[in-house]
């Protein structure tokens, strides 16, 4: 299996948060979640996550007894993602081995407050 090399730079991730995120997907993250059903107590998945907005407003409504998990590929991304990010209970991912999504995936999930 080839190795994912893509990668964004710091710059171009600061410049989608603020410029992307506001016009093109803040509206659209709690449509989404409020058409999944996010409630307290429950586990998100958050698939290339970028900068987080879908998973911080995750974070927000599942609480302290929930978890998110954020992928993406960008390290660039999760670091924006990070510095932004949802309350103690958020959790994002980079590209590795995650048993999130199956025991021989080739992703890898990390863990902050």
């Amino acid at each position: 299996m080839a190795q994912e090399t893509f990668q964004l730079s710091a710059e171009v991730a600061e410049v989608y948060e603020a410029n992307f995120v506001p016009a093109f997907f803040a509206q659209w993250a709690p449509r989404l979640l409020d058409a999944a059903g996010v409630a307290d107590g429950q586990r998100v998945l958050d698939v290339a996550c970028g900068t987080g907005i879908v998973a911080g407003g995750a974070a927000g409504r599942v609480g302290e007894s929930g978890a998110v998990v954020g992928l993406d590929l960008s390290e660039a991304m999760l670091s924006v993602a990070r510095r932004a990010g949802p309350s103690s209970t958020g959790v994002r991912a980079t590209p590795r081995r995650c048993h999130y999504l199956t025991r021989t995936s080739t992703w890898s999930c990390h863990r902050w407050r």
